[in-house]
């Protein structure tokens, strides 16, 4: 997790590449509660494009590594402001899929979704 992490904000796409599995898929539900958008982006090439558009180093932006949901997860935090819950799976040692939610719900007991 912090590898991926730290290359990600770093911009280092070489690294970032060689964590992701070749089928990796990234799924980004808007967090819409009304009307949920979902769009899902697969392979190594736009993966690690979104990616690093989404984690790369910004003024304000925080990334911190901690459980979601009861997985490997970052919280990616802007100010005060949760702008994004990130869970991470691998497979054979390789992330093979990224959930993001953005804007995610803050429910009882201090859990993200």
């Amino acid at each position: 997790m912090h590898e991926f992490r730290t290359a990600a904000e770093s911009g280092d796409a070489t690294r970032l590449g060689s964590l992701l599995d070749p089928g990796v898929a990234v799924v980004v539900d808007d967090g819409d509660q009304d009307h949920p958008t979902i769009r899902v982006v697969r392979g190594v090439r736009d993966a690690i494009t979104l990616l690093l558009h989404g984690m790369a180093e910004k003024p304000g932006l925080v990334i911190d590594e901690r459980p979601v949901n009861a997985q490997a997860g970052l919280m990616l935090n802007r100010g005060d402001e949760t702008i994004a819950a990130m869970t991470i799976d691998f497979t054979h040692g390789l992330i093979s899929l990224v959930w993001i939610r953005l804007r995610p719900v803050k429910l009882r007991h201090g859990n993200e979704v």
